[in-house]
């Protein structure tokens, strides 16, 4: 069987890559899989040295980008070697009129994980990641999000037409799943595993050939965070003054808002798992990365995010961590004193992980 894969992969970010990697991974388990050279106009605009703008907000990250320019151009080389080694693309498209070739290609298309139907991640409701191209070919979708954001009616109307022709569908989020099976009449929804928690942490170890963790004399705090705002600082602050460890921060922006001992601006995907795999605790605010320490055993904390909450706290309740989750400062007490206990969690991401596999198993079946 032939499948393609079209996601989030050609952008300078930790979680986008890793999951296109998982979700490659996971499904050539059913076929010959190949990723489409897909680079969006919005994400590859990630992937630029300087990026150019005239917005206020434009104007600060070229500031930002000039006075990181070294340590950026380095990342955006291990990114762009990340996908060399690691995907197995096809020609490259920026539309997805370029697509209705790849129809005649592949079995299965399968729309993969992140916010790929979040328009303000993806600039608009983008119709390669609805499959628009496809029409003979079967179409599914696995572990897709919108993120939090509300649609229009019109919006609505498109996604109503172009989901409605799928095969399979399987989202992220617990209230996606909710919000798309009103939309399309009371359809059945699959709700599964972001595709990084497909791999175990022996798989990962084993997929991109990391060495064991050091010693513990060796361990670190790690931090990684996306949007820095006062809540997540003040907690970082705190932690790092209560454990004494040495602080490992793996963060593009040349102004922290902390102190850290080590900090990685030019961090791969590769070094991004690498670095979790190593560190005694982890303080967070992304999505992955509380799923990597999740998946890793890492003792860890994760700080209410500016946006993107329903997502962190849905996955932490499936996996009874909630209580890891941090919204004020004052809670820091609490998750510092009681030791995290992954035994549940392991149970728990066992059975969701079989679950995902199990739709998986049913979607990928050619009829």
């Amino acid at each position: 069987m032939k499948i393609g894969l079209i996601t989030i992969h050609h952008a300078n970010s930790y979680g986008g890559t890793l999951q296109a990697f998982a979700t490659q991974v996971a499904l050539s388990k059913y076929g010959e899989v190949n990723i489409i050279d897909y680079k969006s106009p919005a994400l590859s605009k990630t992937m630029c040295l300087m990026r150019v703008g005239l917005k206020p907000r434009d104007i600060l990250r070229m500031g930002k980008d000039l006075f990181r320019l070294f340590p950026r151009y380095r990342l955006l080389k291990k990114f762009q070697a990340f996908a060399r080694d690691n995907f197995k693309l096809t020609e490259s498209f920026t539309d997805a009129d370029q697509m209705f070739a790849l129809d005649k290609e592949f079995d299965v298309f399968v729309t993969g994980s992140d916010q790929i139907w979040n328009p303000n991640i993806v600039d608009k409701l983008d119709a390669a990641y609805l499959l628009a191209f496809a029409a003979q070919s079967k179409k599914i979708s696995f572990a897709s999000s919108a993120g939090s954001y509300r649609f229009s009616e019109s919006e609505k109307e498109i996604l109503a037409q172009c989901l409605g022709e799928f095969d399979h569908l399987a989202v992220r989020e617990e209230d996606t799943a909710s919000f798309l099976s009103a939309l399309l009449g009371g359809r059945q929804i699959s709700h599964v595993l972001d595709p990084t928690l497909l791999l175990t942490k022996d798989d990962w170890i084993s997929q991109l050939q990391l060495s064991q963790p050091k010693n513990d004399s060796s361990r670190y705090l790690l931090v990684y965070t996306l949007k820095k705002d006062d809540l997540v600082r003040r907690v970082i602050i705190d932690i790092a003054n209560r454990l004494k460890m040495s602080v490992v921060a793996i963060d593009q922006d040349p102004f922290l808002g902390y102190p850290a001992d080590d900090h990685r601006m030019d961090a791969s995907p590769r070094d991004f798992v690498s670095l979790v795999s190593g560190a005694a605790m982890m303080i967070t605010n992304s999505f992955h990365g509380t799923t990597f320490a999740v998946n890793f055993g890492i003792p860890f904390v994760s700080v209410k995010p500016e946006s993107g909450l329903n997502r962190m706290q849905g996955f932490l309740r499936s996996v009874d961590l909630e209580s890891r989750l941090i919204t004020r400062v004052e809670e820091v007490d609490g998750a510092l004193a009681s030791p995290v206990s992954f035994d549940d969690a392991n149970k728990a991401l066992h059975l969701l992980r079989e679950d995902s596999f199990k739709y998986l198993d049913n979607a990928l079946r050619l009829n």
